[in-house]
């Protein structure tokens, strides 16, 4: 596994970040609190029976030293939680009795916690499935009047002997949007620039994917590419873009340079939007299995408060690099300026 250069481990650590991890019964999740902790990333709470967390910790070797430990059933918090979740249920009324028994459930009370401001993000998924943890985030948490879209993306790191691409990286979106049109994507290239600034601290260059560079092919596919970029040039004038371009264009001054007759415009991108979820997904999956590429992620945007999702094959050291990206993310929720 590649690691996190230690530019972005810095800024996880001045993020002050109180992130809160509601599978604590899981050995994985245990694990990657105490080192959090123990590396001074984030300040951890994990959810769940005190005995029993303890009880594994123990058998592990794990100290739990400095690890905030809530059982969501005997939370002081859960009457209180459970308020805001009558408040949020739009489509039918919800009994406070109801909304009790919801609010002891981990995962909804990891959501109450950062909605509330008790919990500066949450992150969740290596037992509990990609959709349920989407629809406790939009649900509870709340989607960002500014985007029209709640999407994800990947911190890529490439090793050094990669070819074309080298070092960290930001792919968008592999993990959540299916088939965005013009607005969604060039919200997805927007608010994935804003995050690569922040984790990468350097102007985003993105590249808005497509299997057409500047128009060699013309499909309503390319179209949507193309009128996304327009939208991003429009709305965001200050993000460096190029599209629509196809991968090799992107990541290779040479092959930009035949491709367009110009290399006038060329700058390496340090984020690639795909046009799909097809084109994403297996794009991140390809670069894992045959490029030795380690993929972060999915991180949530679009919502009010940073909430990220794990693959249920994640290791320890998964979550931990997961809970690094994240605290960044509570760096802007800090400091917005």
């Amino acid at each position: 596994m590649n690691q996190l250069p230690e530019n972005i481990i810095a800024r996880a650590r001045a993020s002050n970040a109180l992130i809160v991890l509601p599978e604590g019964d899981d050995i994985r999740v245990i694990r990657a609190a105490a080192d959090a902790t123990t590396s001074g990333i984030a300040e951890i709470v994990i959810l769940g029976d005190v005995d029993i967390i303890r009880a594994r910790a123990t058998q592990q070797n794990i100290e739990l030293e400095g690890v905030t430990i809530i059982n969501p059933e005997t939370s002081s918090r859960i009457n209180r939680y459970a308020e805001l979740l009558i408040k949020t249920r739009t489509k039918s009324q919800l009994s406070e009795n109801t909304a009790i028994q919801q609010a002891s459930q981990s995962i909804v009370y990891a959501n109450c916690m950062v909605a509330m401001g008790d919990a500066h993000a949450c992150i969740a998924g290596a037992a509990t499935p990609t959709a349920e943890v989407i629809r406790h985030a939009i649900r509870i948490v709340g989607q960002r009047p500014d985007c029209n879209v709640v999407s994800s993306f990947f911190l890529m790191l490439f090793g050094n002997s990669a070819n074309g691409i080298q070092g960290p990286v930001l792919f968008a979106d592999c993990g959540l949007v299916v088939n965005p049109d013009e607005h969604e994507l060039a919200n997805i290239a927007a608010n994935t620039a804003c995050n690569a600034e922040l984790i990468l601290d350097e102007p985003a260059s993105v590249a808005m994917l497509s299997f057409s560079t500047l128009g060699s092919a013309r499909h309503p596919h390319v179209s949507k590419v193309r009128k996304a970029t327009k939208i991003l040039e429009k709305e965001y004038p200050n993000i460096s873009v190029v599209g629509e371009i196809q991968l090799d264009a992107a990541i290779s001054s040479e092959i930009f340079r035949a491709k367009t007759g110009s290399a006038m415009h060329y700058k390496k991108p340090n984020v690639f939007v795909f046009p799909s979820l097809d084109a994403g997904n297996i794009a991140y999956k390809l670069a894992e299995r045959t490029s030795n590429a380690t993929a972060i992620g999915p991180i949530m945007q679009g919502l009010n408060y940073p909430v990220s999702d794990l693959s249920r094959g994640c290791s320890s050291e998964d979550i931990l690099q997961n809970i690094a990206v994240t605290a960044c993310q509570v760096l802007l929720r800090n400091n917005p300026s």
